[in-house]
């Protein structure tokens, strides 16, 4: 007790953070106390780094895991951290819909999935960026000439203006019938 791994949040912090979030201070509170288990690297508990995330067994097994780990580190964080506060608002991407913030609309949900494969952050996707996404996602399961060939098809079917990219606008448009509340969505335990 009274170490800085048991310390609770302030109160003002609660109440801010969770006027920026929607979540509840109980859900708050838990999402702290899971955020500093995961900080126990850093001996503050005030940040996580790339390599605290990569230690997570579901990030670390999901073909994905290093680049949803990039985007929320450098995209979300500052000087390749994040902070308590950063994190909260990267999962309140995560919540349902029913009590809309600022942070969990269906087009910041969107813009989170794109910023996935939009790696340069040109706001357009390239066969490049498409290429790297295919071969984390199969591995080495499908030959390489494949691989190319499902991202030429897919930047032909979905690159509306004809520049060889897909926009984020394109990206909406083929995502429009999707139920991305639904998809990427979490429950978080009040």
């Amino acid at each position: 007790m009274g170490t800085s791994k048991s310390a609770l949040l302030p109160p003002d912090q609660v109440q801010l953070i969770c006027s920026e979030t929607g979540f509840t201070p109980k859900q708050l509170r838990r999402l702290y106390i899971r955020f500093q288990e995961l900080a126990k690297r850093n001996p503050s508990c005030d940040y996580l780094t790339r390599e605290d995330f990569l230690e997570i067994r579901e990030v670390a097994v999901n073909p994905l895991g290093e680049r949803l780990v990039d985007v929320i580190v450098q995209d979300y964080g500052e000087a390749n951290k994040i902070n308590f506060r950063q994190f909260a608002h990267v999962l309140a991407r995560f919540r349902r819909g029913k009590s809309t913030t600022d942070l969990n609309t269906k087009e910041k949900k969107l813009l989170f999935l794109f910023s996935i494969y939009d790696r340069n952050h040109d706001s357009k996707i390239d066969r490049n960026e498409l290429l790297g996404i295919l071969k984390m996602m199969v591995g080495g399961n499908i030959h390489d000439e494949q691989i190319a060939t499902i991202a030429d098809h897919t930047i032909q079917e979905l690159d509306a203006d004809g520049d060889l990219t897909i926009t984020f606008e394109e990206f909406c448009e083929t995502l429009a019938k999707i139920d991305v509340d639904e998809k990427m969505s979490m429950k978080f335990l009040n």
